[in-house]
């Protein structure tokens, strides 16, 4: 498990996965037995990934801040990674749709969305440097309480 890309954060991502759930039971008119199999499945994905929560929350509760800045980092890598498979899914459900405003807001949004994250990218891997510089030491100092 240690060459997964989201190593440092499963613990973020779990916790929000949490919350989901517990906002999911409050939800009404879903069968129990989904809201069952849905806990079950989070119950599972808890299991397999133990070692890595705690180390997770290991790692958060000592530095939150660092922990919260590698979570965004993997989210936007993990975004920018599934448009591989985003794009084909979308451009068939743009085929398939029946509403012809639907399908164009879609493809605008993806179109959109992709050129964000190309330029995101792009930027940072031209000043990765000073944009790291900047998040993990001069914005720390602004935020009270980080270390």
């Amino acid at each position: 498990m240690s060459d997964t890309i989201i190593i440092k954060s499963v613990f973020i991502f779990l916790s929000f996965w949490g919350i989901g759930i517990i906002l999911l039971w409050f939800r009404p008119r879903v069968e129990i037995f989904w809201k069952i199999i849905a806990t079950v499945i989070f119950g599972l994905y808890i299991w397999f990934f133990l070692d890595d929560i705690k180390k997770g929350y290991g790692l958060f509760s000592s530095n939150w801040y660092v922990s919260t800045i590698h979570f965004l980092k993997e989210l936007l890598t993990l975004v920018f990674v599934n448009m591989f498979f985003f794009w084909p899914v979308c451009l068939v459900m743009i085929f398939y749709q029946a509403d012809d405003i639907g399908a164009e807001r879609l493809l605008k949004f993806l179109c959109v969305l992709t050129l964000v994250l190309w330029i995101i990218f792009i930027m940072y891997s031209f000043f990765s440097s000073g944009i790291d510089k900047y998040f993990y030491e001069n914005f720390k100092k602004m935020i009270p309480g980080a270390k």
